[in-house]
């Protein structure tokens, strides 16, 4: 058998039903959740899956402070 073959389907999870967490007191996740919530809203202008996951994976990577100086 072919090893580059899959063995059976392939199950994509779905960006926009796995909404990201944001950091409470964080003004760039609360920003990118605004966008996040745009782009995934159904029937809007804005509606773009692939922005949205993009959104969430910027808003799961944030660093949310670390390696600043205070």
């Amino acid at each position: 058998m072919d090893a580059s073959i899959l063995a059976g389907p392939v199950f994509l999870t779905e960006p926009l039903l796995d909404p990201p967490q944001p950091t409470a007191d964080c003004d760039v996740c609360g920003a990118l959740m605004t966008q996040w919530r745009a782009a995934s809203t159904v029937g809007i202008p804005e509606y773009d899956p692939s922005r949205a996951s993009d959104f969430a994976v910027e808003i799961r990577q944030h660093p949310h402070g670390k390696g600043r100086r205070k």
